[in-house]
């Protein structure tokens, strides 16, 4: 979630894209971040989606979902909305609009009044992979099916493929999102690929800990294969050659997970309250952050500094004003509860 802050740093917000073009090293930066960062959110998301239906059940599970994804989706949407608008309006304020050179993709952006989720996107997705999944253990308890684990996982990685090659912009080096009402079929196939593969990796013996575990003694093999096949596809993406192209963005996004779960699960695979502090102020802070940086973003754009100090400014600022407003106004009230339940008795000591 964090990584969201950084990812959505680097694009230049309308209405001051002339201020903040999206220079190289952002749009690398962009592309190795967002390459990754959903796909294995979905994957974890299955996973404890399946370790909710093993506690307490389907209907539980739904109930649960609504509660924690739905009932913040309605109220957050709207607000996001008019702290969009009034970031805008602030935030213009201390921009030079004589220097701005707005393109013609801005303009044609800004006039666009189609409504959609923006950045909250995820939560949608989530409540049709709620129902959907629902749905598939209703019927394949009334048929009683009983399938092999290791076998469906295995399948589902070539399924990825499969969804990556038919989406509907050729985007080498990334998955593409859809903010719309009715996604793509591709793309929400896509991103309920890795939800399933979460799922049904909690059903593997020891929630899949012994597969970790035998992977970690080996997991500097592993290191390198994002990084090769991150730069095959920028050079590839100079040539056009899509599908060869999806192949190594496949093969990126895969590696780069496997080396994540393997870092965290060495270094960081042990209670720790900072971190549940942190987890928990997750939520809030990616569904609040874009006005921040939005606001920031028009206040910085007369500085006559770098853009890298800029940019780190404005990671700063937004990570720091988001969690102090989530320590002070959120945590402890029925917002706070409303986005992650009811602390435990340890949570409240921390």
């Amino acid at each position: 979630m964090y990584l969201g802050i950084i990812l959505h740093a680097t694009l230049p917000f309308f209405p001051w894209h002339g201020s903040y073009e999206m220079k190289e090293g952002y749009g690398i930066l962009l592309l190795i971040i967002h390459g990754f960062r959903m796909p294995l959110f979905m994957i974890i998301s299955g996973f404890f989606a399946e370790m909710i239906i093993r506690k307490h059940g389907v209907i539980k599970f739904i109930d649960n979902r609504l509660r924690r994804i739905g009932l913040p989706y309605l109220v957050f949407v709207p607000l996001i909305t008019a702290l969009f608008i009034s970031t805008y309006v602030i935030g213009s304020v201390f921009v030079d609009w004589d220097s701005l050179k707005i393109s013609k993709e801005a303009n044609e952006s800004k006039n666009d009044d189609e409504f959609s989720h923006a950045h909250l996107w995820f939560m949608y997705f989530l409540l049709i992979f709620t129902f959907i999944y629902s749905g598939i253990l209703y019927f394949s308890k009334k048929i009683n099916i009983n399938i092999n684990i290791k076998y469906c996982l295995i399948a589902i990685i070539p399924m990825i493929l499969f969804f990556i090659i038919f989406q509907p912009e050729e985007i080498i080096s990334r998955p593409t999102t859809d903010v719309s009402f009715l996604p793509h079929w591709s793309i929400l196939g896509y991103y309920f690929a890795f939800f399933l593969f979460g799922t049904l990796f909690f059903r593997l013996e020891n929630n899949g800990r012994n597969i970790i575990e035998k992977i970690s003694k080996k997991q500097k093999l592993f290191y390198l294969i994002p990084i090769i096949s991150f730069f095959v596809c920028l050079i590839i993406d100079e040539n056009k050659t899509y599908l060869l192209g999806e192949l190594f963005n496949f093969l990126y996004t895969w590696s780069s997970i496997v080396v994540l779960v393997l870092i965290f699960y060495k270094f960081i695979n042990k209670p720790n309250s900072k971190i549940r502090y942190l987890s928990n102020a997750s939520y809030y802070i990616y569904i609040m952050h874009i006005p921040f940086i939005i606001l920031f973003q028009g206040m910085f754009s007369s500085l006559e500094i770098h853009h890298s100090l800029k940019f780190i400014m404005i990671i700063i600022l937004t990570t720091g004003i988001s969690l102090i407003s989530y320590h002070y106004f959120i945590r402890n009230t029925f917002i706070g509860i409303l986005l992650n339940g009811k602390k435990s008795k340890e949570q409240i000591g921390v």
